[in-house]
C-alpha cells in the first residue's frame, strides 16, 4: 500500500523535478524558479504530503552545492517550526563524507529558524569532538535568544579553540542579562578580537545597567582600554562618561571608535571635543550622514 502511495504521489508531483528548478541556477526564467520553490514549501505544510517532502528534502541537506544549501535553509525558514522535528530526527547523520555536511547544515537551520524548541537537539553537539560542529551548535544556540541555552553556552566560553569561543560568546552576548555582565566583560581580555567584538555586542544589549561595570574595569590601569571603551561607546547612556576616556586612545583608536558608534548624541559630543582635524571631518560627515 505505502508503494502505491508514493508512486501516486511522485507521478502528480515530481519532488526531483521541482527540487532542481527552486535550488539550481540552471533555470532560464526566475519565476519558474520561485514557483518550484513555493510549491514545494506548500507540499511540506501540507498534512497530506508533509512527511514524503520533508523526508525528501532532510536528505538532501548532504548536498556539496552551497546554492542548493542555501536555497534549502529558506525552503525550511519558510515551513518555520513545522520542520523542526523533522530535522531532528535525522541529525545525528553528519553526511556521506569527512565534512559533516548533513549535520552543519541541520545546525545551521535550526539556527535560522530559531526559538526554544532548537536548544535541547543544539545543545547535544557542544562537546563534539569536531570544532566546527561545535562551532555550529554554539551559534544555533545565540540564534535561539532563549535563555534556556545559558547553562550549555557557558562551557563554551572556555573552548581552547578560538573559532568555538568566538561563537560561545556570540551566544552569550544574545541571551545575555545583567547577572552574565562580568563574564562579558571578562571576554574583553580574550586573545580572540572575534571574541572580544562579541562581548561588546553583549554589553551594549544590555545598556546603561552596564555602564558602572565597564567604568570600574577601565579604572583599572592594567586593562586594555579600547574594547571597554568602544563598549561604553555602543551605549547611548554613556555618551557623558566617554569624552574622558577617549582622550587615552590615540587617533587610530579613536577612529575605529567613532566607526562603531551610530548615535548621534555621542558622535555630537565627538565632534565638540576632537581636535584631531581629520577625525573632526570624520565625525561630522558621519552625523550628516545619519541626518540625511
Amino acid at each position: 500500500m505505502m508503494l502505491i502511495v508514493l508512486c501516486f504521489f511522485a507521478s502528480e508531483h515530481d519532488l526531483p523535478r521541482l527540487y532542481d528548478h527552486a535550488t539550481t541556477s540552471l533555470v532560464q526564467f526566475r519565476a519558474e524558479k520561485d514557483n518550484a520553490f513555493d510549491r514545494l514549501v506548500y507540499l511540506a505544510q501540507d498534512t497530506a504530503y508533509r512527511d514524503t517532502v520533508m523526508s525528501f528534502l532532510i536528505f538532501k541537506f548532504d548536498t556539496k552545492s552551497a546554492a542548493e544549501r542555501h536555497a534549502l535553509k529558506d525552503m525550511m525558514l519558510k515551513i518555520g517550526e513545522k520542520a523542526i522535528p523533522y530535522i531532528v530526527s535525522r541529525i545525528d547523520y553528519r553526511g556521506s563524507d569527512s565534512e559533516d555536511r548533513c549535520l552543519k547544515q541541520s545546525l545551521w537551520v535550526l539556527a535560522e529558524i530559531g526559538g526554544d524548541r532548537i536548544v535541547e537537539p543544539a545543545s547535544a553537539f557542544i562537546n563534539d569532538p569536531s570544532w566546527s560542529v561545535r562551532s555550529g551548535a554554539f551559534t544555533a544556540l545565540g540564534k535561539s535568544k532563549s535563555r534556556l541555552a545559558l547553562p550549555y553556552i557557558l562551557p563554551g566560553l572556555e573552548d581552547t579553540i578560538a573559532v568555538v569561543r568566538k561563537s560561545a560568546y556570540y551566544a552569550l552576548s544574545e541571551v545575555a542579562s545583567i547577572d552574565e555582565l562580568q563574564l562579558l566583560i571578562n571576554g574583553l581580555s580574550d586573545g580572540h578580537y572575534g571574541v572580544r567584538y562579541a562581548c561588546v555586542k553583549g554589553l551594549e544589549r544590555i545598556g546603561a545597567a552596564a555602564i558602572q561595570a565597564i567604568k570600574a574595569e577601565l579604572n583599572d590601569r592594567r586593562a586594555d582600554k579600547f574594547f571597554l571603551i568602544m563598549s561604553l561607546a555602543r551605549i547611548p547612556e554613556a555618551a557623558d562618561d566617554l569624552a574622558a576616556y577617549l582622550s587615552d586612545l590615540d587617533p587610530p583608536g579613536r577612529y575605529l571608535v567613532y566607526e562603531t558608534v551610530d548615535d548621534r548624541t555621542i558622535l555630537e559630543m565627538s565632534a565638540e571635543w576632537e581636535r584631531d582635524r581629520m577625525l573632526n571631518k570624520y565625525v561630522k560627515a558621519k552625523l550628516y550622514g545619519l541626518k540625511r
